[in-house]
């Protein structure tokens, strides 16, 4: 029985063995399923990938060689930078390296503290440069951009940000990217609130291109000063700022350079002398306002070609002019046969007076080489009134004040006239020649615009047009006699100075009174 007892513990114990076997056995599968399934998890990698190397941005590289440019942009190596970018071009999507360029821009220059006016002035100087080359679908972002940021600001400042946007806007315009709408209409806004913290950025728009916008638009600064003054009668306690301010505003106004303070155009000037020595042809400036850009996403943009704008059909609407039919017919039968000739008679005939006239141009958005027709129309109507009208000579003087195109313009039309003096009954040649003394004695143009005549081989029917000219002429005050022909002088005009010598002493001389005479004697001194 003992041994029957040892035999069963036996095979207990053969039992607990397997048992403890099969146990070994399923521990050591687990473990290499485990460790099998972390070696998949985790995928070793084929190659050593340095530290500059992970998480690597494609873009990385465009962005370091753009911004390497940017840094290295000057007036002196403008043209090497814009040589060195077109290369970029032929490497990378245009649309990538546009938005590459503008974000490398903004990033450089919209910070919290006021950035150098050198820097500023060179950066905008590339970008004038690469709108002129490429054309207004390459500024339009960064405007749009520098629209809503400049939205932004006024709602909620960010240290000086506001003032480094205005710095940017000033700069485009001083290189006639923009015209002075965008510049106004910021104007405008920070009027609105005129704080002090306005009130720096005013200083130095003014400072900056106060002169420039006087030039391109006199009418709008006359109602910023309207707008400056009334705001001013209510302010009660008025900061020293503000006197400096106003007394800018007030020397812009009455164009004295040397009343405004610490007025230094340097950078300025630096920047066109580079911008016209690296485009081969400046572009039209962009009509935009602050609107266009604020509302550009929802709008569209009128200014970029071939992109959609959804306002087209209300500009329109705003363009079509109404006038009395009678007015109508008069322009046609004065062969006025297109709508801006239509429009410009007119305005011309419906005005109260010259400056009324100028307003009423002036919202007819007239644009480019449309603008002559201005100059043409008027001329016409002021040689074919029964008598001789100043209103005419006013509008002309008041156009080529606003800008030396009118003047050009004004040039041409008279050397038509001069060129063809046969066609002219004598009521018109007695109208032409009040209108030339008019604009002569006001010094709108000068003598020189007789160059074209040859005193020396002139027919006898015209003798009698220039002596009654030149007689009205030196009948003018005798200080503007001095001045209307001291302007010959410093010009390179050997033969027209000569030709009027003798066609003043052999000619006119023999007819003038004493008074005439005197005049005659201070005229040719000038010579």
């Amino acid at each position: 029985d003992d041994d029957d007892d040892d035999d069963d513990d036996d095979d207990d114990d053969d039992d607990d063995d397997d048992d403890d076997d099969d146990n070994d056995n399923t521990e050591d599968v687990s473990d290499n399923d485990y460790h099998h399934m972390k070696a998949e998890a985790i995928p070793q990698p084929k190659s050593y990938v340095p530290p500059h190397f992970r998480n690597f941005d494609p873009d990385a590289l465009l962005k370091r060689k753009i911004r390497g440019y940017l840094n290295r942009v000057s007036t002196s190596n403008i043209r090497q930078i814009l040589s060195d970018v077109e290369l970029v071009y032929l490497d990378h999507p245009r649309g990538q390296v546009n938005s590459t360029l503008i974000e490398a821009v903004s990033k450089a220059l919209l910070i919290n503290t006021i950035m150098p006016a050198r820097l500023c002035a060179e950066h905008m100087l590339f970008i004038a440069c690469m709108t002129a080359n490429i054309g207004p679908e390459f500024v339009s972002p960064l405007l749009e951009e520098l629209a809503e940021k400049l939205s932004n600001e006024m709602n909620e400042r960010h240290g000086k940000v506001l003032n480094n946007i205005v710095s940017m806007i000033c700069y485009l315009y001083a290189l006639k990217v923009i015209s002075c709408n965008l510049i106004f209409d910021i104007i405008r806004v920070l009027l609105r609130s005129f704080t002090e913290a306005d009130l720096e950025v005013l200083l130095y728009i003014f400072k900056s291109v106060g002169l420039d916008i006087r030039k391109d638009d006199p009418q709008a600064l006359k109602d910023i000063v309207q707008i400056v003054n009334e705001t001013g009668a209510k302010i009660g306690g008025k900061s020293s700022r503000f006197i400096w301010f106003m007394e800018t505003l007030t020397a812009v106004k009455n164009n004295n350079v040397n009343k405004i303070p610490n007025y230094d155009k340097s950078d300025i000037l630096e920047i066109q002398k580079a911008y016209k020595a690296a485009v081969k042809q400046a572009p039209n400036s962009l009509q935009v306002t602050l609107t266009d850009l604020l509302d550009a996403k929802t709008m569209g943009r009128w200014w970029v070609v071939g992109a959609a704008w959804t306002g087209l059909e209300e500009s329109r609407k705003v363009k079509q002019l109404e006038f009395d039919s009678k007015l109508l017919a008069l322009a046609r039968k004065n062969h006025m046969n297109t709508e801006v000739r239509r429009n410009v008679f007119c305005v011309l005939m419906s005005s109260e007076d010259y400056e009324h006239c100028f307003e009423k141009m002036m919202k007819l958005n007239i644009k480019d080489k449309q603008e002559r027709e201005i100059i043409y129309v008027t001329v016409l109507c002021a040689l074919k009134c029964k008598k001789y009208n100043p209103y005419y000579t006013s509008v002309i003087r008041k156009f080529c004040e606003l800008s030396k195109n009118y003047q050009i313009t004004t040039q041409f039309s008279v050397w038509d006239r001069l060129k063809d003096l046969k066609s002219l009954n004598d009521r018109k040649k007695s109208n032409f020649i009040q209108l030339l003394v008019s604009l002569i004695a006001s010094k709108t143009i000068s003598l020189s615009v007789f160059k074209i005549v040859n005193f020396a081989e002139i027919g006898f029917e015209d003798i009698d047009f220039f002596k009654e000219l030149f007689r009205k002429i030196l009948n003018i005050p005798e200080t503007l006699i001095a001045e209307v022909f001291g302007r010959l002088q410093p010009l390179p005009l050997d033969n027209l100075k000569n030709g009027f010598k003798v066609f003043l002493k052999h000619f006119l001389k023999p007819e003038l009174n004493v008074e005439e005479k005197k005049n005659l004697k201070i005229a040719l001194k000038c010579f």
